[in-house]
């Protein structure tokens, strides 16, 4: 063989083996490579909403056993008249689970109460005697009757005067008709006369009146 020849041979050797390698750098380059890191891309992609839904799981528990807490709580403090705390706790549930309907319906109660308690204040603050000509289905802190009205409204005008929450009712017996004075209200009669000895101070013959 003639030097030319093989050194022909070698030539081509060469760039068989150049042609390879650049055959093998450009399909691992555009193929393999990008293939590669779609593969790692869809792995870590399909990582990162795996811990997303995790983590949104846990907050989802987190949120219900919040939400829990805040109801148990908001109804003691219902149960308590504890209003205040009461609309704070149903409030925070509230917002936590908007869809939810029973918070809701507790704060129209709440918001009522707070509304009548703020009334009753200012009719105190004012000093004002409420008269009540008809039943209510509430029981009532009696301190004093009288069948003569001015007397009543005199006694009451004293004791509203002193920052208490007075109701003159009109109460018609059948044979006579009474104005007695009250100094508070409650929705049983068991609530009413458990409180009666928070009234001592008006004496021996307070009592409590369904009217």
């Amino acid at each position: 063989m003639s030097e030319n020849s093989g050194l022909r041979i070698v030539g081509i050797s060469v760039l068989v083996v150049l042609l390879v390698a650049a055959g093998v750098a450009g399909w691992y380059g555009f193929v393999y490579q990008p293939k590669q890191q779609a593969i790692e891309k869809a792995r870590l992609e399909k990582l990162a909403k795996e811990e997303e839904a995790k983590k949104a799981e846990e907050q989802a528990a987190k949120n219900e056993a919040t939400y829990k807490k805040l109801i148990d709580d908001a109804d003691i403090a219902f149960e308590n008249g504890d209003w205040q705390s009461a609309r704070s706790l149903y409030s925070e549930a509230s917002s936590l689970f908007p869809s939810q309907k029973y918070p809701k319906d507790q704060l129209k109660i709440v918001n009522t109460k707070l509304d009548e308690i703020a009334e009753l204040e200012a009719r105190r603050a004012a000093g004002i005697v409420e008269r009540l000509d008809s039943t209510t289905g509430r029981y009532y802190v009696i301190v004093s009757s009288s069948i003569d009205d001015d007397l009543a409204l005199d006694y009451a005008n004293k004791l509203a005067s002193e920052g208490n929450a007075v109701k003159i009712l009109e109460h018609d017996t059948g044979k006579l008709v009474y104005f007695r004075v009250a100094v508070a209200d409650y929705a049983s009669r068991e609530a009413g006369e458990a409180a009666l000895s928070k009234f001592t101070t008006y004496g021996d013959d307070v009592w409590v009146l369904g009217y």
